[in-house]
């Protein structure tokens, strides 16, 4: 399954998000995080701790970190804020923590956690002036934290523009 985070302010492009990533074999699922509560890590890591791959935090996030345990691919959509993801972004990424273990391993030459669940690849959609390179790097070394692989990242203002510029 593919789960795609829109944590855009304008839920507009739902049907875009879907178009770029329809594939046959699999099932896309769009999580809308506008009037969802989310809050930040505390970094307690009591989701490694005290309630192993549970978040302690009481918030809307639950129901996305349940869907995560089942997913092949993440997208995070996202509003560029100073270059990178906007604050809902950085809030989903800090909290995936639950998907890993405290104990650590040595994965393609890094010293990485281990995983709870299975690997998960990451991609990015992105609307604004993104640093496309920080972007990609992060994307990698994010999918690679989580066993996956970089999905890629997409600026969905450059797709909009060639459609346009075609029509």
């Amino acid at each position: 399954m593919t789960i795609a985070i829109n944590m855009l302010e304008d839920n507009s492009c739902n049907k875009q998000i879907g178009a770029l990533l329809d594939n046959e074999d699999n099932q896309i699922k769009i999580i809308e995080t506008k009037d969802l509560d989310i809050h930040h890590c505390i970094g307690c890591n009591q989701c490694w701790l005290k309630t192993p791959g549970q978040c302690v935090i009481k918030d809307d996030y639950k129901s996305i970190i349940k869907q995560l345990v089942t997913a092949e691919d993440l997208w995070l959509v996202s509003d560029i804020r100073y270059g990178f993801l906007n604050y809902r972004g950085k809030r989903i990424m800090d909290r995936i923590m639950p998907m890993l273990n405290m104990n650590i391993e040595f994965r393609d030459g890094w010293m990485r956690h281990q995983l709870r669940y299975h690997a998960l690849n990451i991609g990015v959609l992105y609307r604004g002036d993104g640093n496309q390179e920080l972007l990609e790097e992060w994307c990698e070394r994010c999918a690679k934290n989580l066993g996956g692989k970089s999905l890629g990242v997409i600026s969905l203002d450059k797709i909009e523009k060639e459609v346009v510029s075609c029509m």
